[in-house]
């Protein structure tokens, strides 16, 4: 697969399950951006650029806490974009606007903003290295850049269980996709080849207990895991969903309910051009 066709399969997978993003079993997201900015603390007037903004969880975020300044968010799906755009006209939010945009091709002027977010979107993007690169561009020197990613055992064992299952069935189970950006020197290498210093990292131990297994198919249906779900077909569907909750129920029978959604906070700031 190419980078346009890899980049095609995400927009449409992001686009199926927009309208469940924000579901209530995916606190994560929300909680994320809640710290992510708390560990930013910029001023009020700041303008802030927010890659793979989702349905705009952290743009959002970032609009509440800058009264002065102004967000944008850009993303490559149309459906996530639709989301965020009605919940900041629901919110009274008018200091953020949303665009579609690749990150390769971001349409902003160098030196523009004064700190730049990219939330659970880097691990998806080919080149790590080159999207952390133009998205520095954007940022003015002493700017900071913030991106966050899960952990290693991050919805351990549920992935585990719900990829074997999906091997059971004839298909190929991807690798995990934030795997990529869960090792602090993997993002230490991303940010210093941008020319970002003063890399800072935050842990954050997010989770909760499973209610019940439903609640982990929530998680499932309405994330990227219902891309896979996708390429089988409705029978195949059922049988899978019926098996594979039978599996988590008895995990969380066994008292191995807790659904662990750790994130790793990576902050970094844009060197200042020296002067000789």
């Amino acid at each position: 697969m190419d980078a346009q066709q890899h980049k095609q399969q995400i927009q449409t997978a992001f686009d199926t399950v927009a309208e469940g993003y924000d579901h209530p079993s995916l606190p994560f997201f929300p909680q994320t951006a809640q710290r992510m900015w708390q560990h930013l603390s910029p001023p009020p007037n700041a303008r802030c650029l927010d890659v793979a903004t989702g349905t705009g969880m952290m743009a959002l975020e970032a609009a509440r806490q800058l009264p002065a300044g102004s967000v944008v968010g850009v993303d490559l799906s149309d459906g996530m974009l639709r989301q965020a755009r009605a919940k900041a006209q629901a919110q009274h939010l008018h200091n953020a606007t949303f665009r579609q945009m690749d990150v390769d091709d971001l349409d902003f002027s160098q030196d523009h903003f004064d700190i730049a977010t990219c939330s659970f979107g880097l691990f998806f993007m080919d080149d790590m290295e080159g999207a952390m690169r133009r998205i520095a561009r954007t940022v003015k020197p002493g700017g900071k850049i913030a991106i966050s990613s899960f952990t290693e055992t991050a919805f351990s064992p549920f992935t585990q269980a719900f990829l074997s299952l999906y091997e059971d069935f004839g298909k190929e189970a991807p690798p995990l996709s934030w795997q990529r950006l869960a090792q602090v020197g993997v993002i230490e290498n991303i940010y210093r080849a941008a020319g970002l210093t003063d890399l800072v990292f935050y842990h954050e131990p997010l989770g909760y207990a499973l209610q019940s297994e439903q609640q982990w198919w929530d998680v499932v249906w309405n994330a990227g895991f219902r891309g896979l779900l996708n390429q089988l077909s409705d029978s195949e569907r059922e049988r899978f969903k019926a098996q594979h909750l039978k599996t988590v129920r008895a995990l969380c029978r066994e008292g191995k309910n807790w659904l662990d959604t750790g994130v790793i906070i990576a902050i970094g700031k844009k060197q200042h051009l020296k002067v000789e």
